[in-house]
């Protein structure tokens, strides 16, 4: 098999979003950042690139390379694939979150957050596991994730792809670090229902900091249920933005928290919140987590435990020299190790060894 022409500039790959709502697949943040970050790291080396949900899907038209995110078993998902096979066309299923083994279901976040029945999350799971099995080649956000599906699917070839800082961010200005005559924000963004139980496992050592210094804020974007002890004016809760408007939220954070729940699910998760704070020069305290350790020193300070968490937070907060020697120059660090413009190119390479050129 071989590519429809040798040149990257005539290279054409699909990207193919199959979550339940064909007008909203384009609001996701994974496909945000799997496909549509992906893509624009493409086009920029002159590969033509088409972004869509699998039900409108251009049948007609021939692609050298078709990228199924998070494939679901349907009739439309097997007919599709069924045809793209009959063509020669590559293929390869991609998964940033661990959703295809039902053995997991439980550790879900939004069967853990008891938002979602856990029945239905496992029958999701197993659509997930048996669209998976028709691919012989994944790529996936972590090294942990890539662990699970060699283990699970020993005949896939596997591709770790990090994710990156979004393409749109790269012309953006840099936002001017609030000082420290100001107050200090410490900022978390929850980009969905299911991070209650992951929040609660600092809420006691935020209301501790808050207590202690009277001109820190906890400013939180997103759907959070919490309860913590401040005074007037300390806590600020703003209803999620859009991903288009979603970084003018950074502006004044002096600190980003990332605090997860140690479960298998977690363990896999990229740490993305590291690198869009880290984009913005804002050091994130987060859990001890795979993805986050190649960015010690870039943006990651892990905490393994409350205690740890709370002296971490305490020292960026009461040491000014410490907090700016952490978050100068973040922005050109993340850059070095989470640009899509440089890993699409490793990708395309990896793309281009399935075939026989």
């Amino acid at each position: 098999m071989v590519f429809a022409s040798s040149s990257l500039r005539g290279l054409r790959i699909a990207f193919v979003a199959c979550n339940k709502n064909p007008a909203r697949f384009g609001e996701d943040p994974s496909f945000i950042y799997r496909c549509e970050n992906l893509g624009a790291g493409l086009r920029a080396l002159g590969v033509e690139v088409w972004l869509g949900h699998i039900s409108r899907f251009p049948w007609q038209r021939r692609f050298d390379w078709v990228v199924f995110h998070r494939p679901k078993a349907s009739w439309r998902f097997r007919l599709l694939h069924a045809c793209l096979r009959s063509r020669g066309t590559g293929m390869s299923a991609d998964f940033d979150d661990l959703v295809f083994d039902p053995a997991f279901a439980c550790f879900s976040p939004g069967v853990v957050n008891e938002q979602v029945e856990f029945a239905a999350t496992l029958k999701n799971f197993s659509l997930h596991r048996e669209a998976l099995a028709m691919f012989s080649a994944v790529t996936v956000s972590t090294q942990p994730l890539a662990e699970l599906v060699a283990c699970g699917f020993g005949t896939a070839t596997v591709y770790v792809l990090p994710n990156a800082v979004h393409w749109s961010w790269h012309s953006m200005p840099e936002i001017r670090p609030r000082g420290w005559d100001e107050r200090p924000v410490i900022g978390y963004f929850p980009g969905t229902r299911s991070h209650d139980r992951d929040f609660a496992q600092v809420s006691e050592v935020i209301g501790r900091v808050l207590a202690r210094h009277s001109k820190v804020i906890l400013n939180v974007t997103g759907p959070l249920t919490f309860n913590i002890t401040a005074r007037p004016n300390q806590i600020m809760h703003h209803e999620k933005l859009c991903f288009s408007r979603f970084h003018e939220r950074f502006a004044g954070v002096s600190i980003n928290l990332a605090p997860l729940e140690p479960t298998p699910f977690t363990r896999c998760k990229s740490a993305l919140k590291v690198i869009e704070g880290a984009f913005w020069n804002i050091p994130t305290i987060c859990s001890e987590l795979p993805d986050a350790e190649r960015l010690v020193g870039s943006g990651a300070l892990q905490a393994s435990e409350c205690g740890e968490f709370e002296d971490c937070l305490e020292r960026l907060l009461t040491d000014p020299e410490f907090l700016t020697r952490t978050r100068t120059g973040l922005r050109t660090r993340i850059l070095q190790k989470a640009n899509i413009y440089l890993l699409a190119g490793d990708w395309l390479d990896w793309v281009k060894a399935q075939h026989v050129m």
